[in-house]
């Protein structure tokens, strides 16, 4: 069999190019012609993944921070609810409840003191009382941010009267602004 070098051009009608031909004069066709879109259209893919990426990063830290917000305020309503469950089972000791809370301000050194040790022991109700403050208000410090407790009751603290129980935290660095800088829980019961 015998071969040529020579290039025919193949045409499918009489009077057109052949592919070839059509290249080598200089003509392109279909996605030849489109030089440097694939380029810009990566560009463009990349800035549009981008603004997702910073739209979802945004929601995740908004969650962080409503979910920090509720972490506290749930320790808070525990705190109150505890507080008011210790209060009438010591009722006698609802003064020294009252008068110790402001003491709760100062965390630092209100939680540097040590109250008696009332576990299985006999207490005064006072005693009792700054134990049982002590316990709450302490153990609460590590998973709070600034808690303070204020209790009050109306008129002179009788079997009768109306006591509140007023749990409150300071706001994240980052929530400030947007949340007062101080968060509060406010629990009223009737002591009947």
């Amino acid at each position: 069999m015998f071969m040529t070098n020579s290039v025919r051009p193949i045409t499918t009608q009489p009077g057109l190019l052949s592919l070839a031909a059509a290249h080598k004069a200089g003509w392109h066709f279909g996605p030849l012609r489109q030089k440097g879109m694939g380029l810009v259209e990566v560009m463009i893919g990349v800035l549009i993944f981008a603004g997702g990426v910073m739209a979802v990063t945004g929601m995740q830290s908004q969650a962080i921070r409503a979910n920090h917000d509720a972490i506290q305020r749930s320790q808070a309503v525990w705190m109150a609810n505890a507080t008011a469950e210790l209060m009438r089972l010591n009722s006698n000791g609802l003064p020294t409840y009252v008068r110790e809370s402001s003491a709760t301000a100062n965390l630092g050194s209100f939680c540097q003191g040590f109250p008696p040790n009332c576990t299985g022991a006999t207490c005064t109700a006072d005693l009792m009382a700054s134990f049982d403050l002590y316990g709450l208000m302490c153990s609460s410090a590590n998973t709070m941010i600034e808690p303070k407790m204020d209790i009050q009751c109306d008129g002179s603290c009788g079997p009768t009267d109306k006591v509140t129980i007023l749990v409150s935290w300071g706001a994240r660095g980052s929530e400030k602004g947007v949340l007062a800088d101080r968060q509060q829980v406010e629990l009223r019961y009737n002591r009947n």
